[in-house]
């Protein structure tokens, strides 16, 4: 929404850099007017904020009071509020041990920005300061996030990146030192050397001073070839707390805090953090923070503590309330007053029987003190506005399951599990047993069985304390069995069942319905239209296929929430009560959720015993109808309609045109961010007998497994699909399934493997009649008489596998069949043959819309401008099947893309450019499992080598690519690099020409 004037935008500019804290008017005049104004600068205010408040068309966004302007919103809808947010998470889940989960929150963290923040507002010095505090935000997130790839192993992909940084300040010699590690880390070794001595020569020219110690420890273990460089650790700091302000306490001075937790453990930043900020009390207006968190985390006890810590600095008292808001009854706001009131001093007969009255009364008596109010547990922000004291020396600390965001300038934190070694001392601190430290692997299987969560932890400590004969293995064998586990996850008061009980007793009843639903989810995380087809509130008519045989029985009244109650509200809903995490975004940009373990435990106990018969089968039914339908549409988006795919008569369920739309917008995306979902729903059908769906799913999801090499995933998948259809005496599902297999094993280059699988697959296709399950297991069958050397059998099958497909209808299985027909004539020197095949199969994928088929094609077309001696078509031809690979996130077609353009380079004597492309594709190749690919690529770094005169690089790459060629079994290739062996030994053996 475009602002009508600067001076709007330096208003709301201001107001975005307090995130929700109250900016007093005079701050404000100052900032945008300085002294220019005089008198009349109160009231040019007042006509701005008006003027704004009209632009936005929304009064509520720019709330006011006595003290000052507050900017209302949620963090997701201010980036650089939501960009800290993200950054706190990442740094969270790092600590947490989980560094794959926190680089994905710190590139959504990075993915924000565009460009300098204010720009164009720096002529106001508070946002020249914010921006650039903002900057350096951001290079310290990019900093973490590169350390974190760095950790991950992701090397290469690290390095442009920090080519840029250097290039940007040669003068920061941690960038360097970053650079260097990921070069020498990526085989890059004389790269990394010339870094340092880049940065040597500019740190001498340019400030006359040699490296630091840290480059210099680089540059020597990096000469020595040691291969475990990396970073020094860079120490913790923290900023030391204020110390207290001196005051002589009135009296009364009331002290209502429970006793704290003795044995406090594992929350040392967010307790620093939270004393640090009430302490540091701003010159209008109380502190307030509201902790949050999941039942159990620990949200009250770090209150606690950090209440007791900070007594010296409210020496006027230190009030608290339970205030119930997780059940069905919270206390009343005019309750918890009264109790106040009477602490402070005011006699029952003065308490006003108003809730007004009785917050005025409270303000009143708070206003000059430096009071300290602990509320914990509250239900929503209704019930703790009349709680909040007016004066500035009083401080708020409120604890919730919900995060509070409407709560006017709350600083807000939000409690996850902890981290491993955190629980695991915890647990040593409870239980005072030595063992624990001593076998790590023991305490860490009890922490990850407790959820990481510090009641379940508390729990299980206390078992151990209060049974010194048991040992640590013992509680650990009975927390393994998951239908037990809550049961032994209580002692005495503590239940982890009741904690969350509690919170399940205080929701509606749909969200009850979704939460018992959401504990069959088996997936780590999951997107909102999960919610949907759970609750059964989308649209029921995906194609031609009903929702299943359980659904008409079991439709309850989770199918009336559509409209009055969308599901991802409920789900929402979920969240703020602290039962579903949000987990951050996939690579398509939707909203991920998660829920813990032990609370997955509890909504499957609740399933069990609130749910009607039959209503778990249904909506499990349905959650994989749903992955089928979706998987089934972004296939057609991709490969142009149903082609090279088989599908059965099992139950679709439909999300809905609209969210399918949104969702498939980026289909390979959307397949890659729900690659686990789609392995558990073929499980999941599996188990509830339903064949056809779950083969169709295992064949549907190879779209995905195929370009991403998830070689695992597709044999899992196949296997348990094969079995569901080996029970249920499903002829079609098996033969399916077995030509599936036999596909992944030629995948694998695996070819033994592969051909008792198609064998098996061509009767049973046939037996039923399925003449498209036929023609793709010959087109198959025709790849492995190709790669062992029988050329005119292959024709010859292929040949009959391109006629069955032309009657069926399938053109990219024609158009892939015409693409392998001129492979066979490339490979034996028959370019006229080939040339129009490739030509024809080209169009054909060009008219499907089918851009990896079209980069498969041009792959071959740059094969054959190789053996037409034409490296420069031939790297046209590679460089468009790169980048189509990189678009899609196809990673085998990068592969090829690489290698192609490497072979290119070697035969255009570009040798440097030549070598980084064929390391690249035999480091990717190796990490993808691409025997052929990396086989290739070894033959052409041979080729390279002997071109430089390496003669023994080029003895070790071609002795290994002729085993590795013999082990495929592909004679052709086998043959060529015998060749090339055949010709090296040739020119050792040769007598040195003389001068």
């Amino acid at each position: 929404m475009p602002l009508s004037s600067r001076r709007q935008e330096q208003l709301l500019a201001l107001l975005v850099c307090a995130r929700g804290r109250i900016v007093a008017a005079e701050t404000l005049v100052d900032a945008l007017w300085g002294e220019r104004l005089g008198p009349r600068a109160g009231k040019n205010l007042q006509v701005l904020v008006h003027r704004l408040r009209r632009t936005l068309d929304a009064p509520e966004r720019i709330r006011h009071d006595r003290s000052g302007y507050t900017l209302s919103a949620r963090p997701e809808e201010v980036d650089a509020w939501h960009f800290a947010d993200l950054a706190e998470h990442a740094r969270r889940t790092l600590n947490r041990g989980e560094p794959a989960a926190a680089s994905v929150l710190q590139r959504e963290a990075l993915a924000l920005w565009n460009g300098r923040a204010f720009s164009g507002l720096d002529g106001v010095a508070q946002l020249a300061e914010a921006a650039e505090r903002l900057e350096q935000d951001r290079r310290r997130v990019l900093t973490e996030r590169i350390d974190t790839d760095l950790a991950l192993g992701r090397h290469a992909e690290v390095i442009p990146e920090l080519i840029s940084m250097v290039a940007e300040d040669p003068l920061v010699e941690s960038a360097t030192a970053r650079l260097m590690v990921a070069m020498h880390r990526a085989g890059l070794r004389t790269e990394a050397l010339d870094a340092y001595r880049r940065a040597r020569t500019v740190l001498a020219e340019e400030l006359g001073l040699e490296p630091g110690p840290q480059l210099r420890s680089l540059e020597q273990a990096i000469l020595r070839g040691d291969t475990r460089v990396g970073l020094d650790p860079q120490p913790e700091t923290a900023a030391p707390a204020r110390p207290p302000d001196p005051a002589t306490p009135p009296d009364p001075a009331p002290s209502l805090l429970p006793a704290g937790v003795s044995d406090f453990t594992g929350r040392d930043t967010e307790l620093r953090w939270l004393v640090s900020v009430l302490r540091d009390r701003p010159a209008a207006g109380p502190v307030i923070c509201s902790v949050s968190g999941m039942p159990g985390v620990g949200k009250s006890a770090l209150a606690l503590r950090a209440a007791h810590d900070l007594r010296d600095a409210f020496p006027d008292g230190q009030l608290y309330v339970n205030l119930r808001g997780a059940g069905t009854e919270p206390v009343e706001p005019s309750h918890a007053l009264s109790r106040f009131l009477r602490a402070l001093g005011t006699a029952g007969t003065a308490i006003p029987d108003n809730l007004d009255e009785r917050a005025e009364v409270f303000r009143a008596r708070l206003y000059d003190r430096r009071v300290l109010l602990l509320l914990d547990d509250a239900a929503d922000e209704a019930q703790i506005e009349p709680l909040i004291p007016a004066g500035n020396g009083c401080a708020v600390v409120v604890t919730s399951r919900g995060a509070l965001t409407a709560l006017p300038g709350a600083q807000r934190l939000a409690l996850g599990v902890l981290g491993n070694a955190a629980a695991v001392r915890l647990l040593g601190t409870i239980t005072g047993r030595v063992e624990l430290a001593a076998d790590t692997a023991t305490a860490g299987r009890l922490a990850e069985l407790c959820g990481h969560l510090p009641l379940a932890l508390r729990i299980a400590g206390a078992r151990l304390a209060a049974r010194p004969h048991w040992s640590v293995d013992r509680l650990v064998s009975r927390l393994a069995a998951e239908h037990d586990r809550l049961d032994e996850l209580t002692h005495g008061t503590l239940s982890v069942r009741a904690s969350l009980a509690l919170g399940y007793s205080g929701l509606d009843e749909p969200s009850r319905t979704l939460f018992r639903r959401l504990g069959l989810v088996e997936t780590p995380d999951f997107a909102g239209w999960v919610a949907s087809a759970l609750l059964d509130t989308g649209p029921h008519d995906a194609g031609t296929h009903d929702t299943g045989p359980h659904d008409a029985a079991t439709r309850d009244t989770a199918s009336n929430y559509t409209g009055s109650h969308d599901a991802e509200e409920i789900l929402e809903g979920l969240m703020e009560a602290q039962l579903v995490e949000y987990a951050g975004q996939d690579g398509i940009g939707e909203p991920r959720y998660r829920v813990h373990d032990l609370v997955r435990l509890h909504a499957r106990e609740r399933g069990a015993t609130d749910d009607p018969p039959g209503a778990t089968d249904a909506a499990l039914t349905r959650l994989a109808g749903g992955y089928l339908a979706l998987a089934e549409r972004a296939h057609r988006r991709q490969y142009g309609g149903d082609y090279t795919v088989l599908h059965g008569d099992g139950p679709r369920w439909d999300c809905g045109e609209a969210t399918s739309d949104r969702l498939l917008a980026d289909p390979s995306g959307w397949l890659r961010g729900e690659r686990l979902g789609l392995v558990a729903a073929v499980e999941q059908a599996a188990r509830l007998g339903l064949s056809e769906m779950c083969w169709d799913l295992a064949m549907t999801a190879i779209t995905l497994f195929e370009a991403q090499g998830h070689f695992d995933d597709w044999r899992r998948t196949s296997e348990t699909a094969l079995a569901a259809a080996l029970r249920a005496g499903d002829r079609r599902g098996e033969a399916a399934m077995r030509y599936s297999l036999g596909t992944l094993a030629l995948f694998r280059q695996r070819y033994t493997d592969a051909r008792p699988h198609l064998e098996a697959a061509l009767p049973l296709f046939a037996a039923v009649n399925d003449r498209h399950g036929q023609a793709l297991t010959l087109r198959n069958a025709a790849l492995i008489e190709r790669v062992e050397g029988r050329v005119e059998t292959a024709l010859d099958g292929y040949r009959r596998a391109l006629r069955m497909l032309h009657e069926v209808g399938d053109r990219h299985a024609e158009a892939h069949v015409l693409g392998s027909m001129a492979q066979i004539h490339i490979e034996h020197d028959r370019p006229y043959a080939a040339a129009p095949l490739l030509e024809t199969a080209l169009a054909a994928y060009r008219d499907l819309g089918n851009a990896r088929g079209v980069a498969q094609i041009l792959n071959r077309l740059g094969l054959l401008y190789l053996r037409q001696n034409d490296p420069e078509r031939a790297k046209d031809a590679f460089g468009q099947v790169l980048a189509a690979a990189r678009s899609t996130g196809d990673r085998i077609g990068e592969a090829y893309g690489l290698l192609g353009m490497g072979e290119a380079e070697l035969l255009a004597g570009e040798l440097d450019h030549a070598d980084n492309r064929l390391d690249a594709a035999l480091l990717l190749a190796e990490g993808l499992g691409e025997p052929f690919v990396a086989a290739r690529a070894r033959l052409a770094c041979g080729r390279l080598a002997i071109e430089r005169g390496e003669h023994e690089l080029a003895a070790s790459m071609l002795d290994r690519a002729v085993r590795e060629f013999a082990d495929i079994g592909l004679p052709v290739w086998h043959e060529r690099a015998l060749d090339a062996r055949r010709a090296l030994d040739g020119m050792m053996s040769s007598p040195p020409t003389p001068c």
